[in-house]
This record gives C-alpha cells, sequence and structure tokens, in this order.
C-alpha cells in the first residue's frame, strides 16, 4: 500500500512514517510533506492508495488540500489526524467523501494499526471488484467510473466490449457529459444515477451509453453514442436536466461535447469540469458547452463595483440584517450579469466579501477573524452555481448578524463618529486625545465608551482596522510588505511584520502567498 503523508510538524511526520514502516513492511510511504500545497503536487504525482494528513498546516491545510483536489476530479482515500476534536472538523471532512477515518492527536500505536488493516482490506476488496467489473461487467458501468477516478487508466485497457460500447474504433457520433448534482447526499445522488439511467434507456435516440456515478466528486459521468450522425443535442440534454430537475437536486449542471476520435477522454473530462461555473454568467443555463460558453465570454472585462463597499459597509456599520442581505444580493446580480469569465466574478465577491468582514471587525473585533470566515472565503472560492455563490454571501451577512448579539449596540452616535473617524485617518495617525477633543469629551470617557459598547480598546481598533487593511492589500496586489506597512499606517515595516504575525499567525509574505 503506497501512502502520502502530510504534516507539517517535522517530529511527528517522522514518528508516523516510523510507525507504518514498523507496523508491516507491504506499507510504503513514497511522499512526505509539509502542507497542504506540497500534499496537491505529490498526490497529483504519486497517486498514493492512501493519504493521512493533518487538517491545520501553515500556507494550506488538509481540508483545503482534498477541496482542491476533489475540485480536479481526484479523490484519494484519506486519514484526518487533528490535535482539534470539534466536531464541525469531523463532519466537514466525512461529508468529502474520501475520508476513512479521524482521528484525534496523539494518537495510539493500536489504533493506528486498526486502521491501516481497515483500509488495507478496503483497497483490497476494491481491486477484487475492479478485476470482477474488467472481466464480467456487462454494462461497463463500473470500468468507466474507475476510470474517471484513476489517472493511470487508459482507454486501450478497457475490455473489449466496453471498446465497443464507446465505439472508439466506429463512426457514430460521440458525446461525453457531466452531471454537477451540487451538495446532494448519497441517497439523492443514486436516485439521479437511477434517473438518468432509465431516461436513458428509454430514449429512441440513444444508441448506447456508460454511465459513471461519483458522488465523492458529486458528479454523474455519462459516454454515450447517438443512432443519427448529426442529432439535435439540445433536446436531449434539457430533457435529461428536466428528469433531474424532478428531484430535490438544487444546483445540477450538465456540461458536454462531442468527442473527435482522437480525444483523451479524461483531459476532455476535466474541460467539462472547468466549464460548470460558466453557469454564474448564463442566467441559470444549466445545459453548457464551449460554443454557450464562448458566447458569454464576448462581454467586457467586469470593472470591480467599488460604488457597493459604502452601502454594505454603512449596512454592516448600522447592524441592518435586511440591508446587509439586499446589497450582497444586488451585488452578486451585477457582477453575474456584467462579467466576461466566471473567475471575475468570484475575485469580486471575495473582495465584497473582504469589505463586509473588516466593518463587522471594527464592531465585533476579534471575533470578527473566527473559523467561520475562512471557510465562508473557502467556499466562495469554490461556488460552482449562483445559487452555490449566493448561499456563501447571504450566510456571512447572516453570521455577522449573529456576531453582533454578543456585542451591545451603542446609545450614542460617539462612537459611530469615532470609528467613521478612524476609517478616514488611521494611515496617517490619530490619537486618542485628537479624537476625544473633536468631540469635547475626555479621553478617559471616550476610552470607557469603547470597551463598554465595542468591546476593544481605542488602540485595538485602531490596529484590527491596520492589519484588515493590509490583509486586503495583501491578497488583492502584488506589494511589497513595506509599502503595505507604509499604506495602513506602519513606518517601520518590521515592526509592522511583528504586529501582523501575532494577529494572524502568518508573517505577511505567507498571507499573501496563500490569498494569491
Amino acid at each position: 500500500m503506497r501512502i502520502v503523508v502530510v504534516e507539517d510538524e517535522e517530529k511527528i511526520r517522522k514518528g508516523i512514517v516510523r510507525l507504518i514502516h514498523k507496523l508491516s513492511e507491504q506499507y510504503r510511504v513514497v511522499g512526505e510533506c509539509e502542507n497542504g500545497l506540497e500534499g496537491i503536487a505529490s498526490i497529483k504525482r504519486l497517486n498514493p492508495d492512501l493519504v493521512i494528513t493533518d487538517i491545520r498546516m501553515p500556507l494550506m491545510g488538509g481540508m483545503d488540500m482534498l477541496e482542491t483536489l476533489k475540485g480536479e476530479g481526484i479523490a484519494p482515500r484519506t486519514i484526518i489526524l487533528s490535535g482539534y476534536s470539534e466536531f464541525e472538523f469531523a463532519r466537514k471532512a466525512l461529508q468529502l467523501g474520501v475520508v476513512v477515518e479521524y482521528l484525534l492527536k496523539p494518537i495510539t500505536a493500536d489504533d493506528f494499526k486498526q486502521v491501516l488493516l481497515h483500509m488495507e482490506a478496503d483497497l483490497a476488496n476494491r481491486r477484487a471488484d475492479d478485476m470482477k467489473a474488467a472481466g464480467a461487467d456487462e454494462d461497463g458501468g463500473q470500468w468507466f467510473r474507475r476510470y474517471c477516478l484513476q489517472p493511470d487508466m487508459e482507454p486501450d485497457q478497457a475490455p473489449e466490449r466496453v471498446k465497443q460500447r464507446l465505439a472508439m474504433n466506429g463512426p457514430s457520433a460521440r458525446y461525453l457529459a457531466s452531471v454537477y448534482t451540487g451538495q446532494a447526499g448519497g441517497e439523492q445522488a443514486e436516485e439521479a444515477r437511477r434517473t438518468l439511467q432509465t431516461a436513458l434507456e428509454l430514449d429512441d435516440r440513444v444508441n448506447d451509453f456508460l454511465l459513471a456515478g461519483i458522488p465523492e466528486l458529486c458528479e454523474l459521468n455519462l459516454a454515450l453514442t447517438m443512432k443519427s450522425a448529426a442529432p439535435c443535442m439540445s433536446s436531449l440534454w434539457e430533457h435529461l436536466l428536466a428528469k433531474l430537475r424532478a428531484l430535490p437536486l438544487n444546483d445540477a449542471i450538465l456540461t458536454w461535447e462531442q468527442l473527435a476520435p482522437s480525444d483523451d477522454l479524461r483531459e476532455r473530462l476535466r474541460e467539462l469540469r472547468g466549464l460548470r461555473k460558466w453557469s454564474l454568467l448564463a442566467g441559470g443555463e444549466a445545459a453548457l458547452n464551449q460554443h454557450k460558453a464562448a458566447g458569454v465570454a464576448g462581454r467586457g472585462p467586469l470593472p470591480y463595483p467599488a460604488e457597493w463597499e459604502p452601502k454594505i459597509k454603512e449596512a454592516v456599520l448600522s447592524r441592518d440584517r435586511t440591508g446587509m442581505k439586499r446589497e450582497t444580493e444586488l451585488f452578486a446580480e451585477h457582477c453575474m450579469r456584467e462579467a466576461a469569465d466566471p473567475q471575475q466574478v468570484l475575485d469580486a465577491c471575495i473582495r465584497f466579501l473582504s469589505a463586509m468582514q473588516y466593518m463587522a471587525g471594527v464592531i465585533l473585533g476579534d471575533a470578527s477573524t473566527a473559523k467561520e470566515w475562512g471557510d465562508l472565503y473557502h467556499r466562495l472560492s469554490l461556488a460552482q452555481t449562483p445559487r452555490e455563490l449566493r448561499e456563501a454571501l447571504l450566510d456571512a451577512a447572516d453570521r455577522t448578524a449573529e456576531g453582533f448579539a454578543s456585542v451591545p449596540v451603542s446609545h450614542s452616535l460617539v462612537i459611530n463618529k469615532a470609528v467613521k473617524r478612524i476609517q478616514e485617518r488611521y494611515q496617517t495617525g490619530i490619537t486618542l486625545e485628537e479624537l476625544a477633543g473633536s468631540f469635547g469629551i475626555t479621553p478617559e470617557y471616550l476610552s470607557s465608551l469603547f470597551q463598554k459598547e465595542l468591546g476593544v480598546s481605542f488602540t485595538a481598533c485602531v490596529k484590527n482596522m491596520r492589519i484588515r487593511k493590509a490583509k486586503e492589500l495583501l491578497a488583492g496586489n502584488r506589494l511589497k510588505a513595506f509599502e503595505v506597512a507604509q499604506r495602513v499606517g506602519y513606518s517601520d515595516a518590521k515592526y509592522f511584520s511583528r504586529v501582523f504575525k501575532e494577529a494572524t499567525g502568518l508573517t505577511p509574505g505567507e498571507f499573501q502567498r496563500l490569498h494569491r
């Protein structure tokens, strides 16, 4: 069994490797990585039987690594290790569909041995199923599923009857399609597969097909040949989508292309996965190919609609949940209507989310930097459909509003004015004494208002604003750390780096690489 270990703490990683080798000569560690970025490269290159990964690591954690691999159609069997016992981690890990076990550090040798034995048995069963399917699978679906998941399989390795059904050596019109089922559960995904199976079997236009359900990647893949040399394929895809829409699937998207004789099926499948995000620009269109995407791409580039930032900031500052959700919806709709590329929509929405987080941080202080914001950014970057995009942004508005419940509501205009004044002058510097003098009150009284109404000191409020603006500049530009320091009001770049690392756990350079 070939294993890749992804763990940032060298002592723990080396200890895991030694334990694996001690447990059995059949276990071979083929890769060791310090973070998720290295893990992605190694897993794609080595194609291991098993991945063992920590959750919390610098640059990229284990969950983000698995999500990124999943987005590229790679679903390695995985054991999650973590020193954090929160249920949310375990739930999210198991939802990915590739996690075998979730173990808390420190792990015992006995527990680890049992997990590896379970994995070894699971791998043996899968290989036995593969051999059986290769020799006796009448419909070819098992082979097609393995082909979609295993990068080392080639079409010419298929059983002869599968080759015949794929019309690899014939003149029939061939098509490849991929259906994204969203975050459907196992039963829903299987029902969707059965629905497509029945619809295709009853359709007189279809000559033959192979259908593979891959719930761990939230997709159904389809290779088919048609009886007519030049069929109207749009009507077929709309028919299949209508069948899926009758099920409880909120996000079904079908991408398709006709296959040329020399086409690499796996490469075309990757292209179909990439086409999904074009549904963000297609007005809810759920059956897409390259031709339809090219029609949308004729729009001009999307200038960032900065006029929405003051609106969302004002809504947050006013603790107006309805206003936050309204401006968020309008912003997302504008971007999806005007953009020429789905990445432009995602980039704009991530920047908009940053503006929302920035103002939430002014009011909530350190509470606004909780793990939930990282999850929201990640969900937003992976959004495939308009609904997923809107839900990630609206969840941000809801979570921000829920956070206000733990912070006393201001009973004076002084703090609101003070926060706005700090926003205007934090780059050039402002003192508590200057601010209090402009309102005709004592510094001591203003300081007490900050603590009472915002839950933070004046100094912490200024620092939070500077750090959040620094994050925005580092994530959205290629500025050097000293340039960012100057723009947010720190004349000493080394002091800025120290303050930034104390606040975020990362140096400015590490943060910029992670969010580039």
